[in-house]
């Protein structure tokens, strides 16, 4: 099943991207799963195999600080309302920022700050980034901000008493059932990422975004690590609206369906919380996926898009950004054919009775 679309990410393999996992469904259940090339090309080769970690780049700030945001929300520990000040001594230029304007990169914080060389002031980086002039008036537009998920990850660290990677293990891994997915990874099955400049080694296990890495790889913005199995199950359950493949609830649905409701209606991007939504523009999922579906993409490679009428689901990891990041036009491309060729052999296997 889905073999023209298996057949696109076959093809893009060595060229696109060293190696690719890649599945597709509709909630719980699987019609393709299948594993594509090497994890690693340089200095060694090194094959993919059904448990390789992919760098996740920025599917953690949906598949991490969103869902911890979410059950948090949900047992009222905080509020899309509550202001930054209400968890942070310091608001800086942003005092009228709420946490749902971080949810929905609407805060007027900028995308991408380089924290990793800025003196902070007292040491905090939450200081430099709030200190930060805004792009807008908060609430008036979208600016996708790394930094105001990271400004979150404190936010949610304060209301929930410990650090994000263990938020994370409580709320999301473990319930879950992603056994694999990890910040910090301890082991060598790692798809390879860049070649660090700055130790000349290349980045297998440790986290591809520069601030991730100067915050010692567990930041509201990146360093979560997946397996494709443990992402099925995560995209499972986004597909089924906050019910886990065990039939247990893991979100109320309404709290779901609040993450998937676009706040942004007539600014440049479609947003919930969190997640990127199609509304009939340019959308890196394709042209073929329905108005208000949703997902995300991450820098190194990875995405995954769920269809909102249909429930099907795509997950989509490669390491891109190991043929450089400059090559990635490659995989932008076939990212798209992938996600419109999803659509249209499900259309026509519907249609023909085979799902």
């Amino acid at each position: 099943m889905f073999e023209k679309s298996l057949t696109i990410i076959e093809n893009g393999t060595g060229s696109a991207f060293p190696c690719a996992a890649v599945a597709v469904g509709t909630g719980h259940n699987v019609f393709a799963r299948r594993f594509f090339g090497a994890r690693q090309i340089k200095p060694l080769k090194h094959l993919i195999s059904e448990d390789t970690l992919f760098d996740l780049a920025s599917l953690s700030k949906i598949v991490s600080t969103t869902m911890i945001a979410l059950k948090l929300i949900e047992t009222e520990q905080i509020k899309t309302e509550d202001k930054i000040g209400k968890y942070l001594g310091f608001t800086g230029n942003y005092s009228q920022c709420e946490i749902g304007h971080l949810l929905t990169h609407t805060s007027g914080l900028p995308a991408g700050l380089p924290l990793y060389l800025v003196t902070h002031k007292n040491g905090d980086v939450i200081n430099s980034i709030l200190e930060s002039e805004p792009l807008y008036k908060v609430g008036n537009d979208v600016c996708y901000s790394c930094m105001g998920y990271i400004v979150l990850q404190r936010i949610l660290e304060t209301a929930g008493n410990e650090s994000l990677d263990n938020l994370a293990h409580k709320y999301v891994f473990t319930p879950l059932s992603m056994n694999n997915t990890c910040y910090n990874p301890n082991c060598e099955n790692v798809a390879a990422t860049e070649l660090y400049p700055h130790n000349k080694q290349w980045a297998t296990g440790h986290v591809h975004d520069e601030n991730a890495y100067f915050l010692g790889g567990v930041a509201g913005n990146a360093g979560v690590f997946s397996t494709l199995d443990d992402m099925i199950s995560f995209v499972g359950m986004c597909s089924e609206m906050g019910m886990t493949k065990n039939g247990e609830k893991y979100l109320k649905r309404e709290v779901f369906e609040s993450a998937i409701r676009n706040f942004t209606p007539g600014m440049k991007e479609a947003r919930g919380l969190g997640f990127q939504l199609k509304n009939g523009v340019d959308f890196p999922g394709g042209d073929l996926l329905s108005d208000g579906s949703y997902g995300h993409t991450g820098f190194t490679g990875t995405s995954f898009y769920i269809d909102k009428e249909t429930r099907l689901w795509g997950v989509l990891l490669t390491n891109a950004v190991h043929y450089g990041r400059e090559n990635r036009e490659d995989y932008f491309k076939l990212r798209r054919q992938f996600y419109d060729m999803m659509v249209t052999e499900y259309k026509i296997m519907r249609k023909d009775g085979e799902i």
